[in-house]
């Protein structure tokens, strides 16, 4: 069974969500010595959504790729790749810089292509 780029549209959207809650919960804790461990899974959660995020851009359609050029759809899979084969490179100032506008960019990007599909 073959998954829409809808579907997976949808799949990127709600891990955003979770990654903008999962941040939340890191910026609570980070700055508490005694808490390192809840920063940790929260950033742990963030690097799982993002590498879920990363494999269900590999399975979009090029032609959706192409109508929405301006995102950078192969540095998105690039880190996904990163993410799940050579997770020593991982940057935590590198993933949180992820996390800022390039997400809200992608998030605007993936409702609006959401919108037309339907």
């Amino acid at each position: 069974m073959a998954v829409s780029d809808s579907s997976r549209l949808t799949h990127i959207l709600d891990r955003i969500d979770r990654i903008q809650y999962a941040e939340t919960i890191l910026l609570e804790f980070e700055n508490e010595e005694d808490s390192w461990e809840e920063a940790q899974v929260a950033f742990d959660a963030i690097l799982y959504d993002l590498l879920v995020i990363g494999e269900a851009v590999k399975a979009l359609t090029p032609h959706l790729k192409d109508t929405y050029s301006p995102i950078p759809w192969a540095q998105i899979a690039g880190m996904r790749d990163i993410l799940a084969h050579e997770y020593f490179r991982v940057e935590g100032k590198v993933v949180r810089a992820t996390i800022d506008k390039p997400l809200r960019d992608l998030k605007k990007v993936c409702e609006l292509a959401l919108k037309e599909l339907k």
